[in-house]
């Protein structure tokens, strides 16, 4: 059975013609004395392995051995006489000059990609956007609402990543991020989508139910449900109600906002939801209530952000419409 390795999107090489190709290059240097910019595949495996800190994941990502990605990580070191990785052992490390290198490689090769996904700008077939959200926002606004844009845009591939984590635009291809705040949005385009506050939320038998919670105070007879990724969310809305030294009858943490609420609806606490996003959650009102008459919390702002220079592309420019459109939609929802 030949053997064969995947470069990149769909390149397939054998194992022969892969030791041809190295060597076709290496030759090239050593005849000519030129310094030509390294093998696209060799800088893809740079940074797998430079991310990963692993031969052996690396070579999944790449659909490649280990040996090949090590092979191509030597060749690499030595094309430019430096070392670019530590190794001890199975371990590998990113030496000074490997870290300094792997922000160039991961930005020239964003732009690669960025640039060879705008070739399909006049074309109806193969484009596609990256839309990185925060979770809550992604199944909230924008779920309910998405075939409103792929009935509009079947042509385009819409990829979203539902992360709590800011979206690198210098180092990867995303397109469009939402977040909280303006933090870490130098130098990038932002459209103002939505100002929210924090209120409690719990299941409606909880609310009514002894000891009751028709008041902040009333918090200290209750759990709280928190979230590991807002250690201080419950610190700050107390504190904005004007408790800061309130003690709850316990504390139940979760990862993500989604169990948080769904542990919120079963009985289990008070969590925080954003309001008036809250809302437009299913069930809302059924399953879960808001106790307290008012919100005590100062509000935050949801922006969506995009490179200048794309804010302006037919796709992107679109998205940014159905996005604001979608986010007054999930807001105005009674």
């Amino acid at each position: 059975m030949r053997a064969e390795r995947r470069y990149g999107e769909g390149l397939l090489l054998s194992k022969e013609g892969f030791s041809h190709e190295m060597k076709k290059f290496h030759s090239t240097i050593v005849a000519t004395g030129t310094h030509t910019l390294p093998p696209i595949m060799m800088l893809r495996a740079f940074e797998r392995v430079a991310s990963r800190l692993s031969f052996r994941l690396a070579a999944q990502d790449l659909s490649l051995t280990p040996s090949a990605v090590s092979h191509q990580m030597r060749g690499l070191e030595h094309y430019f006489g430096v070392r670019l990785f530590a190794r001890t052992g199975r371990a590998v490390r990113l030496t000074p000059t490997g870290e300094q290198y792997l922000g160039s490689v991961r930005s020239a090769l964003a732009i690669l990609e960025r640039a060879s996904r705008a070739l399909s700008l006049d074309g109806p077939k193969g484009r596609e956007i990256r839309v990185s959200a925060l979770p809550f926002f992604a199944s909230t606004v924008m779920l309910p609402r998405l075939d409103r844009f792929v009935s509009k845009f079947p042509y385009v591939t819409v990829r979203i990543e539902a992360t709590p984590q800011y979206a690198d635009f210098e180092g990867t291809a995303v397109d469009i991020a939402v977040r909280m705040g303006r933090e870490r949005s130098a130098g990038l385009h932002c459209d103002r989508l939505l100002d929210v506050a924090a209120v409690p939320v719990c299941a409606p038998n909880l609310s009514s139910r002894e000891p009751r919670l028709e008041s902040p105070s009333d918090l200290t007879h209750h759990t709280l449900l928190q979230i590991s990724m807002q250690p201080n969310a419950w610190q700050s809305w107390l504190q904005d109600a004007g408790l800061p030294r309130l003690e709850p009858a316990g504390e139940i943490w979760f990862d993500n906002v989604s169990l948080a609420l769904e542990a919120a609806e079963r009985g289990l606490g008070v969590a925080l939801a954003m309001d008036p996003l809250i809302r437009a959650r299913p069930g809302f009102g059924l399953t879960l209530v808001t106790p307290l008459p008012t919100s005590a919390s100062t509000t935050r702002t949801y922006y969506a952000v995009c490179r200048p220079e794309q804010k302006d592309e037919r796709v992107v420019s679109a998205f940014r419409r159905w996005l604001i459109q979608s986010t007054r939609d999930a807001a105005s929802k009674p």
